[in-house]
């Protein structure tokens, strides 16, 4: 049986980055409709991320499907931190007020974007993983689930009204945590001073890298 990924996320960009990284891989998209997140505003923004990440876990196994008999399964989130509090994260702008604001707050500044990704395997996966982790998440029996965070700095220059009506009329601030797309619209506004691009588009890279390690470690049909 093909080993199959299921990303339970509606990103498209999180979705195009597992196309092109992994081509041969079967990747079926299924978002966690209804999940509500908490508010995590009393901690850092790292912690959040963290926070948020583990829910989803939770949720993803919750709603494993029946027949995943040879499937793991991918939950990301990504938030980006306000230049001026550790404390707060720039979510999704809700319209275009709210992105305008998010993007002249991070106009001439270099900010972080925190990214939390979990891998979560049935205990009987045919592979024996033992990645390295910043967590293992033992949420069920039934499963196994790591986490990664890892953060990357992004510097935004200076946005002038052309600049910002450009990014507001491209629409790529829509569904994109702090009012942006590193692959879209702002490439040419921003650039990247630490960290990898992978981060800023919405998974942490060791996630990456294991998912690479399972498909090396099986053989092919």
């Amino acid at each position: 049986m093909s080993l199959r990924l299921w990303l339970a996320s509606a990103s498209a960009r999180r979705m195009a980055c597992l196309g092109q990284r992994f081509p041969d891989l079967k990747v079926e998209q299924r978002s966690l409709d209804g999940h509500e997140e908490s508010n995590h505003s009393a901690i850092s923004v790292n912690e959040q991320v963290l926070e948020i990440c583990r829910s989803k876990a939770d949720a993803a196994i919750e709603r494993w499907p029946a027949d995943a008999q040879d499937m793991i399964a991918l939950v990301s989130d990504t938030l980006v931190a306000d230049p001026d509090d550790l404390h707060l994260a720039l979510g999704q702008p809700e319209d275009e007020m709210a992105a305008l604001a998010m993007l002249s707050r991070l106009s001439g500044r270099i900010h972080a974007v925190w990214s939390a990704t979990a891998l979560i395997v049935p205990e009987d996966f045919s592979i024996d993983c033992n990645f390295n982790s910043n967590n293992e998440l033992l949420v069920e029996p039934d499963f196994r689930a790591w986490i990664w965070v890892e953060r990357a700095l992004v510097e935004i220059e200076e946005l002038d009204v052309h600049a910002l009506d450009d990014l507001i009329h491209s629409g790529s601030w829509k569904g994109k945590a702090g009012g942006y797309d590193m692959a879209g619209a702002i490439r040419e506004y921003s650039r990247l001073k630490d960290g990898q691009e992978i981060v800023v588009l919405g998974f942490a890279e060791a996630a990456m890298s294991s998912i690479q390690e399972i498909i090396g470690a099986r053989p092919r049909e």
